[in-house]
């Protein structure tokens, strides 16, 4: 595994874990940019657009 998609499972976990420690209508908004965000890194594994 590479760095961009450790990183993506661990904003996926967090995430998760955000969402069920804290209740709190921001708090379901962050971990919801977070699970969405570290699904989307874990998937493809690079940030940037590919070179055409």
């Amino acid at each position: 595994m590479n760095k961009i998609r450790i990183i993506g499972l661990v904003l996926l976990i967090i995430g998760i874990i955000i969402q069920f420690t804290i209740e709190n209508d921001m708090s379901d908004f962050i971990s919801g940019v977070g699970i969405g965000a570290g699904i989307g890194l874990f998937v493809t594994g690079k940030v940037a657009k590919p070179s055409i």
